[in-house]
């Protein structure tokens, strides 16, 4: 139980507040008459915690957190983060996904395929994104230091902290980026894995997880597709909808785990080696054995 007890004080001690984010008005299955943004103070005194715990802010959007995704620490025990300013990025615009991966390729649809290649620069780092990866360095209550590790990215979905550097799952793209020289901001880029789908923004590669014998885990969302590439190997594997795949951390292997469930927005691997995960589309499953 070491693994669950470390992430629900991890999780449950640490509030990334969007003190500013506009709120729509609520649909009736949110069962929530608030049309207005709480303040960090408001949002933190409205949890009703169980006896014994507690809930404190760490950082909110005033340190320049805005729409995180992921949280990991490293082995120093600092907090890594990141933005989701870019969110979404749908080439489609207003067609349906189907429409839109339809009309890719052909050039009637010249519109699509435009979108389509101006977010392939964003996430292949030809044109500079304005999302960041974020280290949070908490020595006092109250008194975070968010320090810039990297920038010019667009949707960083995942950050696993390795060596001197972080593998990041950036679209179409699985990079490592590395500090080569010390200064704390990354100055190296290398792609690992190329190809995969990016038709539906919030069901790309995320979820990275360090595992046994040399592999990083990742999760595949439910709605796109791509036949993905390992660089350095020429290894192809076809990830399509909701997988669960895995890559060496020398980026030579490529290969599925496993699929489903209908769409995976948690993965964890427990101190006893046991993989579990959890949907984001409401199908019951809270929490499922993942063995590959």
């Amino acid at each position: 139980m070491k693994s669950f007890k470390f992430w629900t004080i991890a999780f449950t001690s640490l509030i990334f507040a969007l003190p500013y984010l506009a709120i729509a008005k609520p649909a009736k299955i949110t069962q929530s008459s608030r049309t207005t943004p709480f303040s960090p103070s408001e949002q933190q005194a409205s949890f009703k915690l169980p006896e014994g715990f507690v809930i404190e802010l760490v950082a909110s959007e005033k340190d320049g957190i805005i729409n995180p995704i992921d949280l990991t620490f490293d082995d120093a025990g600092r907090l890594w983060t990141q933005t989701a300013k870019m969110y979404p990025l749908d080439p489609g615009g207003d067609k349906t996904w189907r429409q839109a991966l339809a009309m890719r390729g052909n050039p009637k649809h010249k519109d699509i395929n435009e979108r389509f290649d101006t977010i392939e620069g964003y996430y292949e780092g030809r044109v500079a994104g304005i999302d960041q990866v974020l280290i949070l360095n908490t020595p006092h209550l109250n008194k975070t230091n968010v320090h810039v590790w990297a920038e010019g990215l667009a949707i960083p979905q995942s950050i696993l902290p390795y060596k001197n550097g972080a593998y990041i799952a950036h679209g179409k793209e699985m990079i490592f980026l590395e500090d080569t020289n010390g200064d704390g901001k990354a100055d190296s880029r290398k792609t690992i894995l190329n190809g995969f789908g990016y038709t539906d923004s919030h069901t790309m590669s995320h979820l990275l997880t360090r595992a046994p014998g040399g592999w990083v885990n990742f999760s595949h969302g439910a709605m796109n597709k791509g036949l993905v590439t390992a660089v350095a190997s020429k290894k192809q594997v076809q990830i399509n909808y909701c997988k669960i795949g895995r890559f060496s951390t020398d980026g030579q292997k490529l290969e599925l785990v496993n699929s489903g469930l209908n769409n995976i927005w948690g993965y964890q691997l427990r101190g006893t080696g046991q993989w579990f995960g959890s949907e984001a589309n409401d199908f019951g499953f809270s929490a499922v054995p993942m063995e590959g």
